[in-house]
């Protein structure tokens, strides 16, 4: 069974819905992310909402010191999702391999959605309500779920290499349905 890591200060329930959907999952800390030594194996990395807050995380620093293992990762193949930032600065994507820029703002929305793969995070919710915690106001990717009230997207699927980037703003937990998709798939270096 393949193995997913999640992104974050400290293990928290969201690292057991992920386990009870997907199989194992590997809590990456801060700590550890940043240390040059740190290597792992994965199917696919998480980074839950309010990484680019600090007063909910110290994971900003460790994501910047490390973006260009990954980069290197999703070129290989990986498969990362990554969630809001929960802050309005825009520098707060700059770790990423794509140009992102989000807009910081919770609201509920009526989502229109493409039939794809990263369209799994949603199911069994209610699309015609929907809570996120803003939208992406620039983005190098296919938008697959656009908010009717604002025409821009709160869930982006990017391709970097041989790999997938997932760009979400949404402020419910991703489908067991996904998680079940996203850990498929050979574990790639880190």
């Amino acid at each position: 069974m393949s193995k997913i890591a999640v992104f974050w200060d400290s293990s928290m329930m969201f690292h057991r819905m992920v386990e009870d959907a997907a199989g194992p999952v590997e809590a990456v800390t801060p700590l550890i992310l940043s240390a040059p030594f740190f290597r792992g194996k994965f199917s696919g990395i998480i980074v839950p909402t309010g990484f680019g807050n600090t007063s909910y995380s110290k994971m900003l620093p460790a994501l910047r010191a490390c973006a260009g293992r990954i980069e290197d990762y999703l070129e290989d193949g990986g498969k990362m999702l990554v969630f809001g930032a929960a802050d309005a600065n825009p520098a707060r994507y700059d770790w990423l391999p794509v140009k992102t820029e989000y807009h910081y703002e919770f609201m509920e929305h009526e989502l229109e959605v493409t039939d794809s793969t990263a369209s799994l995070l949603l199911d069994g919710y209610d699309t015609s309500n929907f809570a996120c915690d803003g939208w992406f106001e620039e983005f190098e990717g296919t938008p697959v779920a656009v908010s009717k009230k604002t025409g821009k997207p709160v869930l982006v699927e990017c391709k970097v290499g041989d790999g997938t980037l997932y760009l979400a703003s949404t402020h419910e937990y991703p489908s067991a349905s996904f998680l079940k998709e996203f850990a498929k798939g050979d574990e790639v270096s880190f």
